[in-house]
């Protein structure tokens, strides 16, 4: 059962929010069977979002680690983040 939960908090999305803007960006991990809602693979994904709404536009990614899904996220989100 550990490795279950262990399995789980590893794939855990990140958020991070400017406490200035209220820009969000959310990184997530999405696996295969995603795919089939036009994703293009497995992997690390980020998107931009204000609090309390939808997602704005398609998600980044895939990126091969969570790590690097939030540096191009802080390198994309730019001034406002």
């Amino acid at each position: 059962m550990t490795s279950i939960v262990k399995q789980r908090a590893a794939h855990e999305p990140l958020y991070d929010i400017n406490p200035q803007t209220g820009a969000t960006i959310e990184v997530f991990y999405a696996d295969r069977a995603l795919e089939t809602f036009g994703w293009k693979g497995a992997g690390w994904f980020w998107w931009a979002r204000r609090r309390g709404h939808s997602p704005a536009g398609s998600p980044r990614g895939p990126f091969a680690t969570r790590y690097a899904a939030y540096r191009d996220a802080m390198t994309a989100a730019g001034p406002a983040f």
